[in-house]
């Protein structure tokens, strides 16, 4: 049987073909309860519809009179949908709803009617921040409840301990115990954590109670629930509540305690109760909910006559996938139910999926680019909509990984935003610490500022942040100035028009941004709420219109648009929900309460609306049902779980106790397991053709026993050399083929290409391929006949060419990376050419005036590179007061020169020119760095050398020729024969030294004017790494046997037929 209800499509819904055991809840009779079991895809969705319509259209049931109680908002939506489509009568308000939505009803209904202002609901985000903040005043203060020795300090911080809290003190509410009732339970079982629970929980509800002035009535969802039913069962709970006739329970099995309540004070109104659902299937047991609730239902609500009805054929998937659930929920504890596992399917029909596959990957990358691939299949060749996949994961940390790795592979996804908290979202963050940036809840820092000018709100890429910065620095210096750039940015985001003077694309962005900063901080003096800045700065960051045209589209961006505009739907409904509880309370409150916020608070936020495949955990999947399902990460360790839950303050024992139950059940292990195969048997029977089983099989991970549970015989799927199914993944293995010499395929991945190019599809034509268009230019670099353009030779360059020529062309066409160490050495460098003093003091404090310029990741490693830098200082210090006492001379410092070789100008600068008491002249380069050359290389140091020639030839005015006393380098990160520095000297250069190292250089130059530069591969001692410079020597294809050339008079590749 085909249940259309999950496709709102749909707009109207004919009657649905029942079978017998459907029909025989249908006929049930008025004012009689029922409790209906029924396997996965028997039906029961179904049946709860159907049962509905035949009370209103045959019976005469007013629409009124009846509810239906959904598990979640989410299906609750639904199956209001499907109602009113079914139904096609006005109805007053919607059929469907949550259990909470009707205690909320009853309770708002009953405070009005009592004169009492209307309570609010105390969220678990609140609840949370709340005990984060009490725990830890006491800590600090050494005051709170006596708790026991092993709630270390430690413990008492986790977030799992107040998430543990908040459930103790929802499940005591639930069974009507208060802290009193607690207290006593806690001695009787010896449970000192029990007691301090409950002095923890008065100290909460004190604390909610004083705020009650300015944040009205607070009541948490379990308080919500008590007294809801007591409001029901007094008979005020309101006039749509009072009507109420029948109420449908659709996933009984998910239902809470609180929920229980709820129909019991129902029932004792004389409404009838009609629960579906299957006990195999239940979810939310860490919740309170109990698993034998349909089992013992008349019991549980205190009904005398329960009739108890079992679905007994199974019409959502074949007999493969129904023999998987079977083999789940059969060792499983029957609850006091069990013969709805009698349910039996149909076989599997004649040329469909093969119903049950099993994926082994190697790695966690391959099972998700396998995953994809089967989910493109699934999509181009069967057919099958994105939004009728899903991918079930154990855990929410790993929904968001797998989204991310499937929108990589084309695959478009979604998650139930519910659950996820608001400061993880990209956009919805971004806007937050916008506003909290002009509202000082944050300090505008360099951080900060780089995070809003990078994000979403700022529009500048990282290279446009860098020309800002440069620029910012250069107008800086300009004025005399020597701040860094990191407070100049600060400075200039702070008030609108500092950026007014620079003339380019980030500029303007970044103005853009200092005017939103400015109007949301305007709007703040003026008393503006949370809800208005927001508005505000999203209005001003004008991204709405180009973020609405991306969500439109395919592919990575309309995804990531998607979830951008979700986040900020969200965001203002949280910041509405935020306005409307607390009207007095600043908005400086609700941006830290978000950013700090360690649980995340539900939305009712509309979400977009797109074909894409659902991502989420069990709980997620909960009266949803798809064509093809993947049971992802189904790792050993991982699904099952089998940590026991609650284990702080077991409040699933509190429970026992108020029960009469004593303590620990007789195998919490075995508990445990039965909850995890029921996540599995409910994620599973989501499918209706298909289901894949997939972990990955490596060295440390292995797949979970749950696999035993499939078909000896099903399939395994290629994790191992599948191409992507993409456009893209396509054109890649077709240019391999193509391009592979002696394959037999290339005639036929040729015109495979030649099809995709005719399409325009991206790196199809072999036009776009690199190495096959024409070269920009087939000319040297320089014309060495061209003697009023000679060939530039850096001295301390001189030596990278003849090490490797590819190396210097890409570094002197795109330019060397700097770093932290470099600026190190540009200060010490400065240091020397301005030194008055041999005082090391007065070297480092000149040294820090400038020392702000310098930007560090952190500020620890800030202070390493101080001390580092110190010692550097220490060693030039050392060095100057050595030569001060030998009584040399300084004859010039920086010292620039100009000598021609031709066809070469070498072209540098000299740190230092000095003099030594016997007249000599030596050249003196500072060195900052550890590497020092070996004696038996200094000699032929090309730098070196190349400042001899400058001598030799006159170039350096300071210097006599005829004196030249030959060349050092002065090492001051380490010293050597007790001193704090350390000399390398390359002796006077004699002219045959010197006609040497003029043909050096004349070779340079004739190689660096050439059009062909080349490199060898080749390892280097103690620096494997300097090998792979460039990341585009790693790949294969490029540097071939070893010898990577770029050749501007190469012949082109031949083209393609």
């Amino acid at each position: 049987m085909t249940i259309p209800y999950r496709d709102l499509a749909f707009y109207n819904l004919p009657p649905v073909p029942l079978d017998e055991s459907q029909r025989a809840v249908l006929a049930l009779p008025d004012g009689q309860s029922a409790a209906v079991l029924g396997a996965p895809g028997t039906g029961k969705t179904t049946t709860a519809v159907e049962l509905v319509a035949e009370r209103v259209l045959e019976r005469g049931y007013a629409p009124e009179s009846i509810v239906v109680l959904a598990a979640s908002r989410t299906a609750a939506t639904a199956l209001r949908d499907v109602l009113a489509l079914r139904l096609g009568v006005p109805t007053r308000g919607p059929l469907a709803r949550t259990a909470t939505s009707l205690a909320f009803e009853a309770v708002t209904s009953s405070a009005q009617e009592r004169g009492l202002e209307r309570p609010t609901l105390l969220t678990g985000g609140e609840q949370d921040a709340l005990l984060s903040e009490l725990l830890e005043g006491h800590l600090e203060e050494g005051t709170g409840p006596c708790w026991p020795d092993e709630f270390s300090p430690e413990v008492l911080r986790l977030r799992t301990f107040r998430t543990e809290l908040r459930e103790f003190g929802m499940r005591a509410t639930e069974h009507g115990l208060d802290t009193d009732a607690i207290r006593a339970l806690g001695v009787d079982a010896e449970r000192g954590e029990w007691c301090a629970a409950a002095d923890m929980l008065d100290e909460v509800r004190d604390v909610v109670d004083w705020m009650a002035p300015e944040a009205g009535t607070r009541l948490d969802a379990a308080e919500f629930a008590a007294f809801a039913a007591e409001a029901i069962r007094t008979g005020r709970g309101g006039e749509r509540i009072g009507a109420l006739r029948l109420v449908v329970v659709d996933d009984m099995q998910e239902a809470s305690e609180s929920t229980v309540v709820l129909l019991r004070a129902l029932a004792e109104r004389g409404v009838t109760v009609v629960a579906l659902g299957d006990p195999d299937v239940a979810t939310s047991a860490y919740r309170g909910a109990a698993s034998d609730t349909l089992g013992r239902f008349a019991s549980r609500l205190g009904i005398t006559e329960v009739s108890t009805f079992i679905l007994t054929r199974v019409h959502r998937h074949p007999a493969a996938v129904r023999a998987l659930v079977s083999g789940a929920t059969e060792r499983i504890g029957t609850a006091a139910a069990g013969r709805q596992r009698t349910a039996v399917a149909e076989p599997q029909p004649e040329g469909g999926l093969v119903p049950v596959l099993v994926l082994h990957a190697p790695t966690p990358a391959r099972e998700a680019a396998t995953v994809a691939r089967l989910l493109r299949e699934r999509r181009l060749r069967d057919g099958i909509p994105w939004q009728q996949m899903a991918v079930v994961v154990r855990s929410g940390a790993a929904v968001q990984p797998l989204m991310k790795a499937l929108a990589v592979a084309e695959v478009p996804t979604r998650s139930v935003l519910a659950g996820r908290d608001l400061r993880d979202d990209h956009a919805a963050r971004a806007l937050l610490v916008l506003v909290g940036v002009a509202i000082g809840e944050r300090e505008l820092d360099a951080n900060l500022a780089a995070e809003l000018l990078l994000g979403p709100f700022g529009g500048v890429d990282r290279l446009g942040l860098r020309r800002l910065r440069l620029a910012l620095r250069a107008e800086e210096l300009a004025a005399g100035g020597i701040r860094a750039s990191d407070p100049l940015l600060v400075e200039a985001l702070a008030a609108p028009g500092r950026f007014a003077t620079i003339d380019s694309a980030p500029a303007r962005q970044a103005e853009r941004l200092a005017v939103t900063l400015d109007r949301v901080r305007g709007l703040h003096a003026e008393h503006g709420s949370i809800e208005e800045l927001l508005w505000s700065a999203w209005e001003s960051s004008r991204v709405a219109t180009s973020w609405r045209e991306l969500a439109l589209g395919t592919g990575l961006t309309a995804a990531e648009a998607n979830r951008n505009l979700d986040g900020v739907v969200a965001l203002f409904s949280a910041a509405r929900r935020f306005v409307e509880r607390a009207p007095g309370r600043s908005a400086v409150g609700f941006v830290t309460e978000i950013l700090e916020a360690e649980v995340p608070e539900d939305t009712l936020a509309p979400r977009s609306v797109e074909d894409a495949v659902l991502i989420g955990t069990p709980s997620s999947v909960v009266g949803l049902e798809f064509d093809v399902v993947v049971i992802a990460r189904l790792q050993d360790g991982v699904w099952p779980n089998l940590r026991q839950r609650g284990s702080l303050l077991d409040p699933d024992g509190l429970v026992r106790y108020t029960r009469g139950e004593g303590g620990l059940p007789l195998d919490v292990r075995k508990a445990t397991l039965d909850d995890e195969l029921r996540m599995f048997a409910l994620a599973v029977s989501r499918a209706r053709r298909q289901v894949v089983l997939s972990a990955v099989a490596g060295e440390d991970e292995t797949p979970s026993l749950f696999f035993r549970l499939s078909p000896p015989d099903a399939p395994r799927l290629d994790a191992t050399s599948a191409v992507p199914m993409t456009l893209r993944g396509a054109v890649a293995a077709l240019r391999r083929t193509a391009t592979t010499p002696g394959s037999t395929q290339s005639p036929a991945a040729i015109r495979g290409l030649r099809a995709l190019a005719v399409a325009e599809v991206p790196g199809a034509d072999p036009a776009e391929w690199s190495g096959l268009l024409e070269p920009s230019s087939t000319e040297p670099l320089f014309d060495v006949d061209d003697p009023e353009r000679p060939v530039a030779v850096s001295p301390s360059r001189l030596e990278a060419f003849e090490r490797s020529p590819l190396d210097w062309f890409v570094d002197a066409v795109s330019g060397s990376t700097t770093s932290t160490a470099m600026g190190v050495g540009t200060l010490v460098h400065w240091v020397l050419e301005n030194a008055a003093s041999t005082d090391p003091d007065e070297l480092w404090a000149a040294l820090e005036s400038r020392w702000p310029e310098l930007v560090f990741e952190s500020p620890w490693l800030g202070e390493r590179q101080k001390r580092v830098t110190r010692r550097l200082i220490d060693g030039l210090a050392g060095y100057l007061a050595d030569f001060e006492r030998g009584g040399g001379e300084v004859l010039g410092r920086e010292q620039q020169f100009e000598l021609d070789v031709p066809p070469a100008r070498v072209r540098g600068s000299i740190d230092r020119v000095e003099r030594s008491a016997d007249g000599s002249v030596t050249i003196v380069d500072l060195k900052t760095g550890r590497r020092i050359p070996r004696q038996v290389d200094i000699a032929e140091h090309a730098q070196l050398g190349s400042y001899q020639l400058a001598v030799a030839e006159g170039a350096i005015e300071a210097a006599d020729p005829t004196a030249g006393g030959g060349a050092k380098l002065l090492f001051v990160s380490g010293g050597v024969r007790g001193k704090p520095y350390r000399e390398v000297v390359q002796p006077r250069f004699g002219e045959e030294e010197l006609e040497r190292l003029r043909e050096r250089v004349r070779a340079a130059a004739l190689g660096m004017a050439a059009a062909r530069f080349s490199g060898l591969l080749e390892s280097v001692p103690y620096s494997p790494g300097d090998a792979l410079r460039y990341r585009i020597h790693a790949v294969p294809e490029v540097p071939g046997d070893g010898l990577l050339t770029i050749d501007a008079d190469a012949p082109d590749e031949e083209e393609l037929p």
